[in-house]
């Protein structure tokens, strides 16, 4: 009689797999690589891997799911986890800025280039206006909590801010993978949008120490 395999098995060999696609996909890019690297890589059998997986995009998918819980639960850290909304959003700012500093060696280039790839024949047209749609309400809530709290009279409309930190998160990207964030001056960038932002919020006091050390560390 065989072994019973438990969720936790199931579950811990699932992210076993992901872990060695992530690498495979980050050195030799999403469309380059396929299930026979990814068998390779992970050190399993051939019949191991595809009793999880059976294609390469399943796995870029369930890249595309992990990526979205984590955005879920870093917004609700950083509204539990400092004292303004405001100070959660510079949080936010300088998170993003630690992540262009290294985008080369992530998974986010691999994930445009997916993207991009499918682009012109839709392929991930349904998964992109619902993750769109995702980060908007996600965004906009934070903003809507500051404002709940009187920490903000923005000067538009929540949604439209809302849009703007996503269209500069995915441009700033983009530039800082084809130039580097050094060159693309992805630091001052970031800190003239944290400028605006602050304006178009509302925010009028004087800047507090909670926000000077958030930008300084």
């Amino acid at each position: 009689m065989s072994p019973k395999i438990t969720e936790t098995h199931r579950e811990n060999k699932r992210k076993e797999i992901l872990e060695a696609a992530k690498r495979v996909f980050i050195r030799q890019g999403y469309l380059a690589s396929t299930m026979k690297d990814v068998v390779e890589e992970s050190g399993l059998s051939r019949g191991g891997v595809y009793l999880y997986f059976s294609s390469t995009e399943e796995m870029l998918l369930d890249m595309f799911q992990e990526g979205d819980h984590a955005n879920d639960v870093q917004v609700e850290d950083l509204l539990t986890s400092f004292p303004t909304v405001w100070t959660a959003l510079n949080a936010l700012f300088d998170h993003l800025q630690e992540e262009l500093l290294h985008v080369g060696e992530s998974l986010i280039p691999v994930l445009y280039e997916a993207l991009m790839a499918g682009w012109r024949k839709l392929t991930y047209a349904d998964l992109m206006n619902v993750r769109y749609a995702n980060a908007v309400v996600r965004i906009a809530e934070m903003l809507q909590e500051g404002i709940r709290r009187g920490e903000f009279r923005p000067l538009v409309d929540v949604d439209t801010m809302a849009r703007m930190f996503i269209t500069l998160n995915d441009g700033i990207m983009v530039e800082a993978i084809q130039f580097g964030a050094e060159h693309a001056r992805t630091k001052k960038q970031i800190d003239a949008f944290r400028q605006a932002f602050k304006h178009l919020l509302g925010i009028t006091e004087e800047e507090t120490p909670n926000e000077r050390i958030i930008q300084k560390s």
